[in-house]
């Protein structure tokens, strides 16, 4: 019974020394898997950090894509916006847009535009979508310096109804106001 006693711890000894190499074995591997997992920590803080510097850029960017756009929108807006006057000669005069210069005698005096005319009595209007002016006069004449290919003056037998403007950029490049004398 001892003998078989001595067989079975001898026995149990080496599978105990087996089991603690295994223990041994399995403590290092997971010494070895909580190092990487804190590893793997440490580059996830990294990647968060970077991806919270690119969001505060892409914000900077973005803000600054807005400014450049809402910049962009007023130079536009202040190229395309345009200014016309109509009326009567003698309204106009009044109204300091334009004078009778040159003559002898009051005889021969053309009619031009003032050089320092009041800009308040101009009807403003954006070049890119106005194609046409409504004139619905008897006659009309044009003061302002426009190429005469870039519009056309549309007209029945008894009134000028309107000017047509043909090419835009070419009739506004000479000036952005236009004074059109009526009767």
């Amino acid at each position: 019974l001892m003998a078989k006693n001595k067989n079975r711890i001898g026995s149990l000894s080496k599978k105990l020394k087996g089991a603690n190499s295994k223990i041994s074995g399995l403590e290092e591997m997971i010494a070895n898997l909580q190092a990487q997992m804190d590893a793997k920590d440490g580059e996830i803080a990294e990647l968060k950090s970077a991806l919270e510097a690119k969001n505060i850029e892409l914000s900077n960017i973005q803000m600054n894509l807005e400014t450049v756009e809402a910049e962009s929108a007023g130079k536009t807006e202040k190229m395309n916006t345009v200014y016309s006057a109509m009326g009567p000669s003698k309204e106009l005069k009044e109204k300091n847009v334009i004078t009778k210069e040159g003559g002898f005698i009051g005889l021969g005096k053309s009619t031009k535009v003032k050089e320092d005319f009041n800009k308040e009595y101009f009807t403003k209007a954006d070049a890119s979508t106005t194609a046409s002016i409504n004139i619905n006069a008897k006659k009309a004449k044009i003061l302002t310096s426009h190429p005469s290919s870039s519009y056309k003056l549309v007209s029945t037998d008894k009134m000028v109804e309107r000017i047509e403007i043909t090419n835009t950029e070419d009739f506004w490049s000479t000036s952005k106001y236009l004074v059109i004398v009526t009767e």
